[in-house]
C-alpha cells in the first residue's frame, strides 16, 4: 500500500548527509549529486562499451516471411561464427528449466546467414538469421538462439492462422531522436495496451544516422524483449540512407525479397499477407529516380489488382499529404495515391513529418463523421517535433485533415476483425488522441466512421434528396454512423420546434422505423404524412441509441 512520503525527523546536519551517502540530495524538486556539491561528475560510459557485442545474443527480432502460418525468420547479433550460429525451437511447453522437453521435441536449426557489419564504434557487429519452416499454423512456439553454448533466453511467438483470424498490430511513426530516453516508454506503453499484437509497423526513420552503431543499439534496447516475440514490418526513411541504404538494414531486416526486382529496392519494398491483410511496404526515398518510382508503381498496382485479401495496409515514409512546414511529395501523390483510391486501400501509414495528421480525400466525405475513402495517417513516436502547417498540403490537393497533434509522441493500435478495422492513436502516457472504425462488406463497400463522442452524434447530419416536397410526396433519406443493424426511428419534426403544440409530440410525427445496414448506413424513401401543413417547414429527425440527428429544413409545398 502506498503511503504519503513522511518528512524526515529533525536530526543533526551531519547525520542527514551521512544518510544521503553518495546519492543525490533532493531539494525543492531538484536533484543535487556529487557534482553540485563540489565533486567531479561521473564519466559518461563509453558507447563502445555499452553496445559492444559478446557471445551472448542480443538484438533479437522476428522478421515475417511470405508464409507466416508455416515459417518464421529470426535475426540476432552475437559474436558467433557462421558454422556455430543456430537456434532451437519446440512447441511451447508448460514449463522449462528443470522440466526437460520430451526426447525429439526440440529441433535444431542452423543459421542461413551470418553477416558482419563494420560499425562506427571500432568493431564489427555480426548479424545472424535463422528460418524456421514446416511450422503448424496458429501454434505457439518457444525458441532460443545462440552458438550451441551461449544462448538467449527462451522466447515465444505464435504462427499466423492459415486463413482469416482477427488480430491486432501496432504502428509507429519516426522514432529517430531521443531513442535511448523518450522512445522506450512509447514502445512499452503500446505493448502494455496490446500485448497480443502480431506485428509492429514502422514507417521509417527508426534512427537518425543511417550507419550509427550506437543509435541502432539504442533502437533495439528501446524495444527489448518485445521485438523477439512480435513480427516487425519496417520500411526505410530518409535517415536510413546515407550515400546509400544503411549497411545495417538488410542484415538486421531480411524481409521477403519479393519487391519490384530492382537491386536497390531489395528488402525495402516488399509485401506479405497476414490473416486476411495484405501489407505492402514501399520505399519513398527514390522520388527523384523515375525508374525506381515507375517500377514500384507498376508492382504496387499488380498487388492491388490481384489481391485475395479483404484488407490492405500500405506503409512508406514520405506522406501523400504532408502535415508540416513546406514539405511536399508530388511524385508519391501523383503515382501512388490514385492507385490507393482506385483499388480501395484501407490504411496508408506514413512518417517523416514529426507530428500527427489523419484525413482523407474530400470527394469521399459522406457526412460530418463518415467518409468512404482511404484513411491517410502520419505519426511520430520519437522526441523530435515539427510544427503543423494548418493542413495546406491536404486542402491544396483535394484532401482534408480531420485530426492533428503536435509536440506529442504517439503510438497507434489497430484491431482487425472480419468486417472492421478499429484504429486508435494514443499519446505516450496512454491517453486517447484520435480514432475511427472502418467497416467493409463482402462487396468491398466501405465506410470510415469517427469514434463517437457526445458532440458528433447530434446535429444536422441527415441527407435528403430535396428540400421542397408536397404532402404525400416521397423523400429519400440517408444517414451514416450507426452500428450494423441499429434500429432508427424516423420522425418529421417542425423546424420551429412547435411539435408538441401541434400534437406531434416532442419528436414530431413518427413516420416509421428502419435498421442500419452492415456498414452503418441508413437509406429509406419516406412519404410526407397528411398532417404536414402546406408551407410548413420541417426536418427529418432520426433517433436511435447512438445518434439523434436532423436533416436540413424541408418545405412542404402543397
Amino acid at each position: 500500500m502506498n503511503e504519503p512520503r513522511k518528512p524526515w525527523s529533525i536530526r543533526p546536519r551531519h547525520a542527514k548527509l551521512a544518510a544521503i551517502g553518495a546519492g543525490a540530495l533532493l531539494i525543492g524538486g531538484f536533484a543535487f549529486g556529487p557534482a553540485a556539491m563540489g565533486a567531479a561528475a561521473p564519466p559518461v560510459y563509453p558507447a563502445a562499451e555499452v553496445h559492444k557485442p559478446s557471445p551472448i545474443p542480443d538484438r533479437i527480432i522476428l522478421i515475417p516471411t511470405t508464409t507466416p502460418a508455416t515459417s518464421q525468420r529470426v535475426t540476432w547479433r552475437a559474436e558467433a561464427t557462421a558454422d556455430t550460429a543456430q537456434a532451437e525451437i519446440l512447441e511451447a511447453p508448460r514449463a522449462l528449466g528443470q522440466v526437460a522437453p520430451p526426447a525429439g521435441a526440440v529441433a535444431n536449426v542452423k543459421a542461413i546467414a551470418s553477416t558482419p557489419v563494420n560499425t562506427t564504434l571500432g568493431y564489427a557487429s555480426t548479424y545472424h538469421t535463422v528460418e524456421f519452416t514446416g511450422l503448424k499454423p496458429n501454434t505457439r512456439y518457444t525458441y532460443r538462439v545462440g552458438d550451441g553454448t551461449n544462448w538467449s533466453a527462451w522466447t515465444d511467438f505464435t504462427t499466423a492462422a492459415a486463413g482469416f483470424e482477427p488480430f491486432s498490430f501496432i504502428y509507429y511513426g519516426d522514432a529517430q531522436n531521443y531513442i535511448d530516453s523518450a522512445v522506450p516508454r512509447v514502445f512499452r506503453q503500446a505493448f502494455a495496451d496490446r500485448p497480443q499484437a502480431k506485428a509492429i509497423v514502422n514507417a521509417g526513420d527508426l534512427i537518425d544516422s543511417a550507419n550509427s552503431e550506437e543509435q541502432w543499439g539504442q533502437w533495439f534496447r528501446a524495444g527489448g524483449f518485445i521485438d523477439g516475440q512480435i513480427n516487425n514490418i519496417s520500411i526505410p526513411g530518409n535517415h536510413e540512407y546515407s550515400g546509400g541504404l544503411s549497411t545495417f538494414w538488410r542484415p538486421q531486416f531480411p524481409y521477403p525479397d519479393n519487391g519490384p526486382g530492382n537491386a536497390e529496392l531489395k528488402q525495402t519494398a516488399y509485401t506479405l499477407d497476414y490473416q486476411g491483410v495484405r501489407f505492402i511496404g514501399l520505399d519513398s526515398n527514390h522520388q527523384s529516380n523515375a525508374t525506381l518510382m515507375a517500377a514500384q508503381t507498376a508492382w504496387l498496382e499488380g498487388l492491388l489488382k490481384n489481391n485475395p485479401n479483404k484488407w490492405t495496409v500500405v506503409t512508406f515514409h514520405h506522406p501523400v499529404y504532408s502535415t508540416t512546414g513546406s514539405r511536399n511529395n508530388p511524385n508519391v501523390r501523383a503515382q501512388w495515391a490514385p492507385l490507393f483510391e482506385k483499388y480501395g486501400v484501407d490504411l496508408v501509414l506514413q512518417g517523416h513529418d514529426h507530428s500527427y495528421g489523419r484525413g482523407n480525400q474530400v470527394a469521399a466525405r459522406k457526412t460530418a463523421t463518415v467518409h468512404n475513402g482511404v484513411a491517410y495517417v502520419v505519426s511520430v513516436s520519437g522526441g523530435k517535433m515539427y510544427a503543423l502547417n494548418n493542413g495546406e498540403n491536404w486542402t491544396g490537393n483535394g484532401a482534408e485533415v480531420r485530426s492533428t497533434s503536435q509536440n506529442t509522441q504517439l503510438y497507434q493500435l489497430i484491431d482487425v476483425t472480419k468486417d472492421t478495422i478499429t484504429f486508435e492513436a494514443r499519446y505516450a502516457n496512454g491517453e486517447h488522441h484520435d480514432g475511427f472504425v472502418i467497416r467493409k462488406n463482402d462487396k468491398g463497400e466501405r465506410t470510415v466512421n469517427e469514434l463517437r463522442t457526445p458532440e458528433n452524434t447530434v446535429g444536422e447530419q441527415v441527407i435528403v434528396d430535396k428540400t421542397e416536397v408536397p404532402r404525400f410526396g416521397e423523400l429519400k433519406v440517408s444517414a451514416y454512423g450507426y452500428d450494423p443493424g441499429e434500429k432508427v426511428a424516423i420522425h418529421l419534426r417542425e423546424a420551429s420546434g412547435d411539435d408538441a403544440r401541434r400534437g406531434g409530440g416532442r419528436d414530431g410525427l413518427l413516420i416509421g422505423h428502419e435498421k442500419a445496414d452492415e456498414l452503418g448506413r441508413l437509406e429509406k424513401t419516406v412519404r410526407i404524412p397528411a398532417p404536414a401543413r402546406k408551407g410548413g417547414q420541417y426536418v427529418i429527425y432520426l433517433e436511435s441509441v447512438n445518434q439523434k440527428i436532423t436533416s436540413p429544413v424541408i418545405t412542404v409545398t402543397k
